[in-house]
């Protein structure tokens, strides 16, 4: 896709993500996996955006709501001749999650991570308020927010490679290249 403004290339890649069930181990690891792979400690945003600058930002979103959802890898490019290894490095990394378990270390500390950033965030009353949305409005019940949270502690190296394995899939993914338009 031909974007008329100004742009460095944008790959974003989308993958069919399931309903948030603050009970679904699976699930509560694709959101594992998403920070694993493709978060700024990720060995892969190290070595695209850091080491070598062939991107400019990587991120994932693999937020979940209440009907099934899509998760989300996006990098920007640092050059046009670089999208497509981006996309591939990527694909690539997708791949390798599918093959093999996380290290246990790396895998506690990120759910240290997900559960202490989350803490760290509660500092107003509005940003509490702002906590209980998603379990409030995806199941109705605020003490779904502890259930997550304990499911997430159950999440083992195994469960993140099912995650890869059954929702990053290539017959659930949709690409996007966006590029600047001449």
């Amino acid at each position: 896709m031909a974007y008329p403004g100004r742009t460095l290339p944008i790959v974003a890649i989308h993958h069919r993500a399931p309903a948030w069930d603050p009970a679904d181990r699976t699930g509560a690891a694709l959101e594992v996996l998403g920070r694993l792979a493709f978060g700024p400690n990720s060995p892969l945003y190290r070595r695209l955006v850091l080491q070598e600058r062939r991107a400019q930002s990587m991120g994932g979103s693999f937020d979940r709501a209440r009907d099934p959802y899509i998760a989300t890898v996006q990098a920007m490019a640092s050059r046009p001749e670089d999208a497509t290894s981006v996309e591939a490095d990527i694909v690539a990394e997708i791949g390798r999650y599918q093959r093999d378990l996380v290290e246990p270390q790396r895998l506690a500390d990120t759910k240290r991570n997900i559960k202490y950033r989350f803490l760290m965030d509660l500092e107003s009353a509005l940003d509490i308020g702002a906590a209980l949305i998603q379990p409030l409005v995806n199941t109705g019940r605020p003490e779904a927010l502890e259930e997550y949270f304990r499911t997430l502690d159950a999440v083992t190296p195994e469960d993140v490679r099912t995650a890869a394995r059954t929702y990053l899939v290539e017959s659930g993914r949709t690409t996007i290249l966006m590029t600047q338009g001449s």
